[in-house]
């Protein structure tokens, strides 16, 4: 009885001991855990969760290319690559000579054909200049056409990547010197008191005159090397081409025009007879010689019988061109043209010319 009783006593204190032991464990050291089948469909707070999470990272699909970013949008060739996250870049600079001496009140032109964008800014008076809120871009031209005895100053590609970028521009002037040249007819006799307009094509806005003396002869100081071009304003209308100036050769530049003894007159006339008083003539020349292209044109109104006359002619081909109006039925005036090729000194130097109008 007394071997029971200790077992009594015993048994509730094992007990204790067993329940604090099992209560020191976390409850999911030995739960079983709960796996989620893969085919479940999430209910409205899984789809919301999903929706959100598909805006902020959308799935990428390695099949297919990328969408540009904004800095990897230019050619991605290595001369044309932008890295920079720069979207306004300053552009400074100085204009001037050789010589170092400032060249104030200069037009800098800067654009870019990839971004359809063009900037223009004056010199100040140091011959500084300043661009800015300028994109990045790998195509920009930098032009300058300077005022005076300068040649055109134009760089390109200039690329421009860094917020404060500087180009200084140094304009290279035109060497000087003083052209001589003579005018003569197609028999090389000298033509008197012609006024010559001479325009440079390598210098901007630069032009004089000049008229040649009674030995056909004239002169020009202060000349720019260069290409020029050289027109006769008046009843003969004409203009050279083909000029090429050096300073250190400095050649002699003979110009042959038309001029001479021929005449050519005529008169217009219809098919039925009838002349046109209302009509313009045109008698265009042109020679070619040692690189040197020479077009000349007379025009002139018929009078009230039709009739025109040309003086003063030099021999050769002479193209006739003829632009006639008559009063037509229902107010309408139409016009009428005509062509022919005439050999001045060789062919009559009389025409009747006619015009179909039916």
């Amino acid at each position: 009885m007394a071997h029971y009783r200790k077992l009594l006593i015993v048994s509730p204190i094992i007990l204790a001991a067993i329940v604090l032991m099992l209560y020191g464990h976390p409850l999911n050291d030995w739960r079983p855990q709960l796996i989620q089948p893969t085919n479940v469909i999430p209910g409205p707070e899984r789809i919301d969760e999903i929706q959100v999470s598909s805006q902020n990272t959308p799935p990428v699909n390695d099949n297919q290319p990328q969408s540009p970013t904004a800095n990897n949008r230019l050619p991605t060739q290595d001369s044309r690559v932008i890295t920079t996250v720069v979207t306004n870049i300053t552009l400074s600079g100085w204009v001037g000579t050789e010589f170092g001496e400032n060249r104030a009140g200069e037009t800098v032109v800067l654009y870019s054909p990839y971004l359809r964008a063009r900037h223009s800014v004056t010199t100040g008076i140091s011959g500084e200049f300043i661009f800015t809120d300028l994109k990045p871009s790998w195509d920009y031209v930098l032009k300058v056409s300077p005022q005076g005895m300068f040649k055109r100053y134009a760089e390109f590609p200039i690329k421009l990547s860094f917020e404060e970028e500087v180009h200084n521009i140094v304009l290279e002037s035109i060497p000087l010197g003083t052209v001589y040249g003579r005018i003569a007819d197609s028999y090389g006799q000298p033509v008197a008191g012609i006024e010559l307009f001479i325009k440079t094509r390598e210098v901007d806005a630069w032009s004089s005159s000049v008229k040649t003396d009674v030995q056909g002869s004239f002169s020009l100081t202060g000349f720019p090397a260069g290409k020029f071009e050289l027109a006769i304003k008046g009843e003969q209308s004409l203009t050279a081409t083909g000029f090429n100036f050096d300073p250190v050769v400095g050649e002699l530049i003979t110009l042959t025009i038309d001029v001479g003894p021929y005449y050519l007159r005529g008169q217009i006339y219809d098919e039925s007879g009838q002349t046109f008083d209302r009509a313009r003539v045109f008698l265009n020349w042109e020679l070619q010689e040692n690189g040197i292209r020479i077009r000349a044109t007379r025009q002139i109104s018929v009078d009230s019988s039709g009739e025109f006359q040309f003086t003063e002619l030099g021999p050769g081909n002479h193209e006739l061109v003829i632009s006639a109006w008559k009063a037509g039925a229902f107010g309408q005036t139409p016009k009428y043209t005509a062509r022919q090729t005439v050999n001045v000194g060789i062919d009559p130097g009389e025409l009747n010319i006619y015009l179909n109008t039916l």
